[in-house]
């Protein structure tokens, strides 16, 4: 949304213009924390293997490479919307097939998450350009105030479980 400010000159209380400034509202948020076990691991057929051959197994690390998500509007429910969330993790394990030092194994796994929340009913057309410095201005096509999705993830590691906070 635009707020506008007046800039005025601090020697006279004389305005001399009205500057229209973009801002972004945070409209809702949420904040989460889970501790997600039993997520399934996708191996390589070789990691695949060594699993198949150990005696024991303990998850090393764990870490997120890129989390994907969609902002879809909630039917019949003007203004709120579904924020649907993947959650792509490294995992590596230590694979104890016997004496000796564990092999290390990396897999794939993912984690669904859905929220919903209000992000106002996006009405408003919005045109805008970027500025450079020496050339012609770029045009920006035409965009409406749809919500922005962000997500903020701190991952720590208890035992063997992988705990998710959401802020």
């Amino acid at each position: 949304m635009s707020d506008r400010v007046n800039c005025c000159n601090n020697n006279s209380n004389i305005c001399s213009e009205q500057v229209c400034i973009q801002t972004k509202k945070v409209y809702d948020s949420c904040r989460d924390k889970e501790c997600i076990e039993n997520l399934r691991v996708y191996l390589t057929e070789c990691g695949q293997n060594l699993v198949d051959r150990a005696t024991s197994i303990r998850c090393r690390k764990a870490e997120i490479i890129w989390i994907y998500s969609d902002v879809e509007p909630v039917a019949f429910n003007r203004g709120y919307y579904s924020v649907d969330l993947k959650f792509f993790f490294r995992i590596t394990l230590d694979v104890f097939t016997g004496l000796g030092r564990p092999a290390q194994v990396e897999g794939i796994a993912t984690y669904d998450k859905k929220v919903i929340l209000f992000g106002s009913e996006g009405n408003a057309k919005t045109f805008s350009s970027k500025f450079k410095e020496e050339s012609a201005d770029i045009q920006l096509w035409q965009k409406n105030n749809l919500p922005v999705a962000q997500t903020d993830v701190c991952v720590t590691k208890l035992s063997n479980a992988l705990r998710l906070q959401f802020m």
